[in-house]
């Protein structure tokens, strides 16, 4: 990741489009790994590139671990991919369901097409279409990350637990 992709979270003010997958990738890992209390992701299907890899899955649970009021939710607009294939993502959720919580959206919201991660209310990558890899991103927004934050509480409001997503104790 080159330096115009870099910062440090809560300081770097510095607004930067991400055009490649690889590079997205590297982007929402950096804003996770610095992540101390709140995470917020919409996603389509939990890209697999981006978010079912084990360092992203180890920065999660770091945040969840790092913190007895840590606070993750994570809003899957299309679960059945998930569900169907596993997602160490959800896999983390199954266990730390105390600190992280996974929904589907209301169905007036399942054609939502915007993907995001915002982290501590401070910085985030925001894709305006969730079938690319294009966004925009800052590790130091507050401005923009509360109106994400606040755009994913209606969202979250009207979300509900899917039931294919729990964990199944047997």
């Amino acid at each position: 990741m080159d330096d115009a992709h870099t910062g440090v979270l809560g300081t770097t003010d510095h607004e930067f489009e991400v055009e490649r997958g690889d590079t997205l990738r590297e982007v929402l890992l950096a804003l996770t790994s610095q992540t101390r209390r709140t995470l917020d992701i919409v996603s389509r299907h939990l890209d697999p590139t981006l978010y079912d890899r084990d360092d992203f899955a180890e920065a999660v649970k770091a945040i969840a671990l790092g913190s007895p009021r840590a606070q993750i939710r994570v809003l899957v607009l299309d679960p059945a991919p998930v569900v169907s294939h596993g997602h160490r993502l959800v896999q983390l959720a199954q266990r730390l369901s105390s600190f992280i919580q996974v929904r589907v959206p209301a169905p007036e919201h399942r054609e939502f097409n915007e993907a995001w991660l915002v982290a501590d209310k401070d910085g985030y990558a925001h894709r305006r279409f969730s079938d690319r890899f294009e966004a925009t991103a800052n590790f130091h927004d507050p401005r923009l990350a509360v109106h994400l934050t606040n755009r994913f509480d209606e969202l979250w409001q009207r979300a509900s637990p899917d039931p294919n997503l729990r964990r199944l104790h047997l």
